[in-house]
């Protein structure tokens, strides 16, 4: 660490300091030894050596030993009320000056420096007044800096503790919004799925029995996944193949169905019920209202970075905006936002002879905890 800047708290790399270490003990000392040497010995050269070690002796002494010394203390100092802290703090220079230019003194008169032996000695006093008004100077400039960064280090940690807080908040908010959008899916999905049970009831109670079952894969399916954010797409496949089963048993020959997912992306994750969400679009609006019925077919495939998932039908198509809020396709378009924000859309089109609704979201490897 650098003790000539005590009142650094931040800890840096050697090989960062090695730079302005340099600067600090041989540029400015070698520095101000040749233009003391120019104006004091009308450059003889043979006297320039002196002067610079000299310099460097005097840099080196003031920087181990008082820089040292403050580098430990000087931070209580700020600690104490004010005005004493400044007090404190100038009266500590004052203390470690003397000491500093007496062991200046020994050094010089023992590498001979000093000319003629004992001059230094006999103005000690103007050497220790001159040094301490610098030492004070250079000390409290150093003091004011560390006090700026000290100021700015709080202010950085006070804004990074509101952003982690902020974030925390958004996270809880989103979670709170994604869970309130979820506990949505099983009432509704519930009343249209008993719906089609009960209306076999009487007719074919074996179908009814066999969707009672699926019913029950469904409610327990749908139940794990809620609290899991995603689910693979593997499980959602079965799940719409079971839905689609049950709405079968009601609808008979009317209801022709495809259900398309590559094995290559089972594994992604997606929300959960929402391919189910957009069949049982299909089944509203495009084969309970005709007496023919319809086909639907659902397809996942990969496109670039994204997974796109789209269920088609022959019917005659719905107007998106008409959505009632928190209902079907709008609830999805929640879920979708709040888990992956703008990366996720929802989209109708009329594709072929009939319409298309079709997600686009980011592939999540089954598991990333980052979207769980």
């Amino acid at each position: 660490m650098n003790p000539i800047l005590p009142l650094f708290h931040r800890k840096r790399p050697l090989a960062q300091m090695i730079p302005f270490l340099i600067l600090v003990y041989v540029v400015f000392p070698v520095t101000l030894g040749l233009y003391i040497w120019w104006f004091d010995s009308h450059g003889d050269v043979h006297r320039i050596g002196g002067y610079i070690l000299t310099a460097l002796i005097y840099f080196e002494t003031f920087g181990i030993v008082l820089g040292g010394t403050m580098r430990r203390y000087a931070p209580r100092t700020l600690r104490l009320p004010s005005p004493w802290n400044l007090v404190v703090f100038i009266l500590l220079i004052i203390a470690l000056t003397p000491v500093c230019a007496a062991i200046v003194g020994l050094i010089l008169s023992a590498a001979k420096l000093v000319a003629p032996p004992g001059s230094y000695w006999s103005h000690f006093g103007n050497v220790v007044l001159f040094d301490s008004g610098i030492a004070l100077i250079v000390g409290l400039v150093i003091r004011q800096y560390a006090r700026l960064h000290q100021v700015i280090d709080e202010k950085e940690r006070a804004l990074r503790d509101q952003l982690i807080e902020k974030e925390r908040a958004r996270k809880l908010v989103s979670e709170a919004r994604l869970a309130s959008l979820e506990s949505r899916i099983h009432p509704h999905f519930l009343f249209n799925t008993l719906n089609s049970i009960s209306a076999l009831t009487q007719e074919d109670p074996t179908k009814a029995e066999q969707m009672i079952q699926r019913l029950a894969a469904l409610l327990r399916f749908s139940l794990d996944a809620g609290g899991r954010g995603l689910a693979p797409l593997r499980e959602e496949a079965k799940i719409v193949r079971d839905y689609l089963e049950i709405e079968k048993a009601r609808f008979g020959d009317r209801l022709v169905y495809s259900v398309s997912v590559p094995r290559q992306l089972e594994s992604l994750d997606v929300p959960p019920l929402a391919l189910q969400t957009l069949v049982e679009n299909s089944i509203k609006h495009s084969i309970a209202p005709r007496r023919e019925g319809g086909e639907i077919r659902v397809e996942a495939r990969a496109a670039e970075q994204q997974l796109v998932l789209e269920v088609w039908d022959d019917g005659p198509g719905f107007n998106l905006s008409a959505t009632p809020n928190g209902h079907g396709l709008d609830n999805l378009a929640g879920r979708l936002a709040s888990l992956f924000d703008e990366n996720a859309n929802l989209t109708v089109e009329r594709k072929g002879a009939g319409i298309a609704v079709t997600i686009v979201l980011p592939q999540v490897p089954n598991g990333d905890a980052s979207r769980s």
